[in-house]
């Protein structure tokens, strides 16, 4: 069961992505210019990759990481923090190598832009931070330490995926991180406050943040209500060893949600 006492809340260190390029506007509205390459990923601890290649892509399926290659032979001889450090690596790659971006930017009709993507990235790194604070002894250390690599690592992709927009305005850069990380605590404590309680509160949390206060269609709101309690379900009867020992996220198919 989870431990939903402040699950996913912290104070994000903005230094850790002072280099986030915010294309104009893009946290504003939900028009612009189509998401670009993206360059792999690597990640200062142990250079693990992570990618999207190909123009205009958000989840071609990369060849499999050195890093995952690596443990599939020698296993988890590391102490308990650099384990964990890796698992965290390994947990965001399941979002920003296996979610169908696209199937959701079609199902709920939004249009392909960073912030697009960054929506549906924030969505589901909320659900693993979610099964990751389940972790751990009764202080919650262990679910406290994944939570705040995860994040790490993501605003890390931020940061290079932000960088292929091409902005150059440092004052305005500096706004939009605020912005974003913001936004991105809101989301946090909003997401949380509804998987805790009935459907509804949890409707309006995901229309106010993922819909942007923006939809009037009842049936994509519920329809993503649907799909975040069935993720959340499927993540929390995972045991701790496929959650965190080399972790393959079994992703809710969207287009088998009823619509």
């Amino acid at each position: 069961m989870f431990r939903l006492r402040d699950l996913t809340r912290f104070c994000p260190n903005r230094s850790n992505f002072a280099e986030v390029l915010v294309h104009n506007n893009a946290l504003a509205n939900t028009t612009g210019p189509a998401i670009p390459a993206v360059d792999r990923l690597k990640w200062a601890q142990g250079g693990h990759k992570y990618s999207t290649t190909g123009a205009d892509v958000v989840n071609n399926q990369p060849d499999e990481p050195i890093l995952k290659r690596v443990l599939n032979k020698v296993g988890f001889a590391f102490t308990t923090k650099a384990r964990l450090r890796v698992s965290s690596n390994l947990l965001y790659e399941n979002v920003a190598d296996k979610i169908s971006y696209f199937s959701f930017f079609k199902a709920f009709e939004l249009p392909n832009t960073f912030n697009s993507w960054f929506l549906v990235t924030e969505l589901h790194v909320w659900m693993l931070l979610v099964r990751a604070m389940a972790e751990g002894s009764e202080s919650g250390e262990d679910g406290r330490f994944i939570r705040n690599c995860i994040v790490e690592v993501m605003w890390g992709d931020v940061n290079t995926r932000a960088k292929k927009l091409g902005a150059n305005n440092p004052s305005r850069t500096r706004k939009q991180i605020e912005i974003l990380s913001e936004q991105f605590q809101a989301a946090l404590i909003s997401y949380d406050e509804g998987i805790m309680a009935e459907d509804r509160v949890l409707a309006g949390a995901l229309w106010r943040r993922f819909f942007a206060m923006d939809c009037d269609d009842i049936t994509k709101i519920e329809r993503l209500v649907k799909y975040v309690r069935e993720q959340v379900n499927i993540l929390d009867k995972m045991s701790r060893e496929e959650f965190l020992q080399k972790p393959k996220i079994p992703w809710t198919d969207l287009d088998k949600i009823n619509k």
